[in-house]
This record gives C-alpha cells, sequence and structure tokens, in this order.
C-alpha cells in the first residue's frame, strides 16, 4: 500500500525542507523538459538563502511520507486593473514516475487556498506549448491562456536576459 501525499509549506530554516527543495530541484532541472542538466553548484548553494530573503514567496513541498516528491515556488504579484494580490506559481514540479496520480492538483488546491486567504484575485502561470500533461492539468484546474480587453488578444511571456 503506497502512502498518503501531503502539502507542507515549506519553512526553509529547517535543514530537511531545504535539502528536499534542493534536491526536488536538481530532479526538476534534469527533466528533458526543463533542459535535461543538472543546477550548477552555485544555483545548489545559493537557492534556498536567496528564497529565504525574498519577501514574497511561498514554498510548498509534496511529501510522501518522509520522501519529497515535488514542489512549488510561488511569488506574491499584485493585479493593478484589480486592485488585488495574486499569486505567480514559478515553479510546480512532480517527480516523473508519480505524474498523472494528483499530487499537482493537491499543490494547486494548496496554492489556491492561499491566494483566497489573502482576498487573491488570480493564479498565474507559465506552461511550455509541448508540454501536455501540464497543460491538461492547468486547464482542468481552471487556468486559460491569458487575454485582454473585449477583443480577447492573447498575450504572451517575454523575457529579456541579464548577463
Amino acid at each position: 500500500m503506497s502512502e498518503a501525499v501531503f502539502i507542507v509549506d515549506a519553512d526553509l530554516g529547517e535543514p530537511r525542507h531545504a535539502a528536499a527543495l534542493v534536491e526536488m530541484l536538481d530532479h526538476y532541472m534534469r527533466d528533458p523538459m526543463e533542459g535535461g542538466q543538472p543546477p550548477s553548484e552555485r544555483v545548489k548553494k545559493e537557492l534556498v538563502p536567496g528564497l529565504r530573503a525574498h519577501p514574497a514567496c511561498y514554498v510548498y513541498i509534496a511529501m510522501r511520507g518522509e520522501k519529497a516528491v515535488g514542489f512549488a515556488i510561488c511569488f506574491l504579484g499584485f493585479s493593478t486593473f484589480n486592485a488585488q494580490p495574486l499569486i505567480n506559481i514559478h515553479d510546480i514540479f512532480v517527480e516523473s514516475s508519480l505524474r498523472g496520480g494528483g499530487i499537482g492538483k493537491l499543490m494547486l488546491d494548496r496554492i489556491e487556498a492561499k491566494a483566497r486567504s489573502m482576498n487573491g484575485c488570480a493564479l498565474t502561470l507559465e506552461v511550455r506549448e509541448d508540454n501536455r500533461r501540464a497543460r491538461g492539468l492547468y486547464r482542468k484546474f481552471g487556468f486559460q491562456r491569458a487575454e485582454v480587453g473585449h477583443e480577447r488578444i492573447p498575450m504572451e511571456f517575454w523575457r529579456k536576459a541579464l548577463p
């Protein structure tokens, strides 16, 4: 019989949570969908202190017994059009062997509850166009491609890297 999965609000000052997050990030980055390369030693070293120093960060870890099997890193944002907070799901990951078993939904439920508790107006995230499984989960959860105005013009996610 497999153990139930539960979601914890990570305390990155707790060494077990910090280590679990770094381990999960390693799995996430090695996934072919994310480039297939492990995080650098610098990233492994600076991830937890950087997140701890961020004033508007929420980290959730999916646990199955004592083992981390997924995580979500979220940041508090603000909608100027609604004059309300929102939560951006920056990263969300579930171990590949456990995908499709409801863990992603459990994390999304927890994140939505957090947003509702602060009178948030939205959850936002980015997803690869070719990530069919994730897109299916997000659609079932109520996400849709962002569009603006009564003409429903699609939004794009743009990025400028700063070397």
